[in-house]
């Protein structure tokens, strides 16, 4: 590519890489535009451009964590979604204290849960808290705090204390992404917390996503691949 004249020209030319949610390594937006890592940060260094440089990657502002929706998320993909959560809830045993992480995935862990299972769930998610609070022999310990509507979730200073109180014998993790060299990644920064704190009180840890996540690069990244016991839902390699 001719290298664009002009800061206006460069974030121009920046949009039209990143069409269609295409995510690029800042190292690869500077060789497409023959410039440098620098010159492109300084162009998008307002964050009004409608392109954002986050983590060393350029994304359009539409892949940011304002666009994802719960509601929206709930609708989509829900038989691979049914179907992941439902092999989680299968790990659950009684007497267990178990995390379910906030988002639409593992809102079928909890329906998946029977009456007098005996066991303790805690969570952030208010989707999560209103099935469970339904069921007897659950207890439900909420981690309240601030509301987020478009994750559905909550998050303050209060929950993560409470997180270091609480041992957690399986701790069940949603992701909106999940990527080769940047790791287990969501929409949210406010999620980073909530979920590190709860993976350093989890005995076992579980990824708990579909295949379509693999690939995809989301704002915020909150572990390794590798942190978890495994992933329920990984796809299958030839």
């Amino acid at each position: 590519m001719a290298r664009p004249s002009g800061r206006a020209a460069r974030i121009e030319a920046l949009k039209k890489l990143c069409a269609s949610g295409t995510i690029l390594h800042i190292a690869e937006a500077a060789q497409e535009l023959n410039t440098s890592e620098i010159t492109i940060r300084r162009d998008l260094g307002d964050g009004e451009n409608g392109i954002l440089c986050l983590g060393g990657y350029i994304m359009s502002a539409n892949e940011n964590g304002e666009r994802y929706s719960l509601s929206h998320a709930q609708g989509t993909n829900t038989q691979a979604k049914t179907q992941v959560a439902r092999r989680a809830a299968a790990l659950v045993e009684p007497e267990d204290t178990i995390f379910v992480d906030c988002g639409s995935t593992l809102q079928y862990l909890a329906a998946s849960l029977p009456q007098n299972a005996n066991v303790t769930v805690v969570t952030q998610a208010m989707n999560i808290a209103e099935m469970v609070s339904r069921l007897d022999g659950v207890t439900l310990i909420l981690l309240a705090g601030i509301y987020h509507p478009e994750s559905g979730s909550f998050s303050s200073d209060t929950a993560l204390g409470m997180l270091r109180e609480i041992n957690i014998t399986k701790g069940f993790f949603s992701a909106a992404g999940i990527h080769e060299s940047e790791g287990v990644t969501c929409f949210h920064f406010h999620e980073v917390s909530v979920k590190r704190a709860a993976m350093a009180r989890s005995q076992r840890r579980f990824l708990v996503s579909d295949a379509s996540k693999w690939g995809k690069l989301r704002p915020a990244t909150f572990a390794q691949l590798n942190e978890f016991e495994t992933w329920i839902g990984q796809p299958e390699t030839e």
